[in-house]
């Protein structure tokens, strides 16, 4: 799957700057001529991370070089030989040396570095919060020498909420929360780690949802009957495990919560009942297979706990209700929302992929206006 979407963003951005390369129709008056086209950037830094190691990063490394900048590829600690490896493909396929440069490492000895040169024009980052937050922060700071102001595009992750409304089919939405939580082990911004359920239906969801992660692998990913593999490094596993202690004293373990880094980093599909909507494991992203469910008293109610984090970036609703699908298409503030599905799996070019508020910068991965943000516009007018 991740070969499939890198190959997805290849294609979707060849073909997106054939559309942007004459640039935009503007009007002219008699006696001129006027023209609106898009020139590159500049320099730019690819930061990607760890949990689509091929495709995020192909992806956000396409988008710069089709729009005619050359960049400083820069891949996630734990994941630079599959970058390494698409850099070669690259080079195969007869990108002119210098587009594309590869500079691994460690993100806390050479990242600043990157962000804060004034020769660097842009950074596309993917990654966490923290991070993203630090990199916008330096990137605003004008070096000496520098002469622009430097364009951040960053998507930073997420707290992402299935919301199962009193009409929903039940097993879709057993489904929906089970599915979207522990995919990849959960690691995935966009990956489903609260649920907020009608009273009415609370204790039956709760129920199926339980029944269905107990059936799920955890094991050797080459395996094709694993469904789940580990978490991707040490600390990873440190960090999901504090937060099944925390869990602990928030809500009601229902199954899971056990991690064994004897051979590997593997943590249990985990999930927590009757947990407060303000408690932390509702609030705080934990990028690990550990979901969240919370009792609400109605759709009002739904709706205000789905916008009570600082992120927006993927939300989904299970409901039969039309009324309740329309306000939530209104009133649910995420960047990409769902209905009658779980809240991951975007298609490149179907469901442009990116969210608000402290999800990153609004900016759509594999949508019509992504390539823009990496170009600069310039307007020509001829007197004659």
């Amino acid at each position: 799957a991740d070969t499939a979407e890198a190959i997805d963003f290849l294609e979707y951005y060849a073909r997106q700057v054939l559309k942007l390369k004459d640039g935009a129709d503007v009007k002219s008056r008699a006696g001129e001529s006027n023209q609106y086209h898009y020139i590159p950037l500049g320099v730019g830094i690819i930061i990607s991370p760890f949990n689509f190691p091929l495709a995020i990063m192909a992806g956000t490394a396409a988008a710069a070089i089709v729009t005619g900048n050359t960049i400083l590829l820069k891949p996630a600690d734990a994941t630079p030989v599959v970058a390494a490896k698409f850099v070669e493909v690259m080079e195969e396929a007869g990108l002119p040396n210098g587009v594309l440069n590869f500079i691994p490492g460690n993100g806390s000895e050479i990242g600043d570095y990157l962000v804060e040169h004034p020769k660097t024009r842009f950074v596309s980052f993917t990654g966490s919060r923290a991070v993203g937050c630090r990199i916008y922060e330096r990137a605003s700071k004008v070096q000496p020498t520098q002469k622009w102001l430097k364009r951040v595009i960053a998507e930073m992750g997420g707290k992402d909420t299935v919301l199962v409304d009193k009409d929903a089919d039940l097993d879709a939405a057993a489904s929906a929360i089970v599915y979207s939580a522990f995919g990849f082990s959960g690691q995935k911004c966009s990956a489903g780690s609260r649920a907020v359920i009608h009273q009415d239906v609370y204790d039956a969801v709760v129920e199926k949802a339980a029944a269905l992660a107990r059936t799920l692998t955890v094991g050797n990913p080459e395996d094709p009957n694993t469904y789940m593999g580990p978490v991707i490094h040490q600390a990873s596993y440190d960090k999901v495990m504090s937060y099944i202690e925390i869990g602990k004293t928030e809500g009601r373990l229902l199954t899971g919560g056990e991690g064994d880094d004897s051979k590997g980093y593997f943590i249990q599909p985990t999930i927590f009942a009757d947990v407060d909507e303000n408690a932390r494991l509702m609030q705080e992203e934990i990028f690990g297979p550990v979901v969240a469910l919370c009792k609400v008293r109605d759709f009002d109610h739904m709706l205000e706990v789905a916008n009570n984090t600082e992120y927006g970036l993927t939300g989904a609703l299970l409901s039969n209700n039309r009324e309740h699908i329309e306000r939530a298409r209104e009133d649910f503030h995420v960047g990409n929302l769902y209905f009658n599905r779980g809240c991951t799996g975007a298609i490149v070019g179907y469901q442009p992929f990116g969210g608000f508020n402290m999800s990153g910068t609004d900016s759509k991965a594999g949508g019509p206006d992504y390539l823009v943000l990496h170009m600069q516009a310039k307007t020509t007018s001829e007197a004659y």
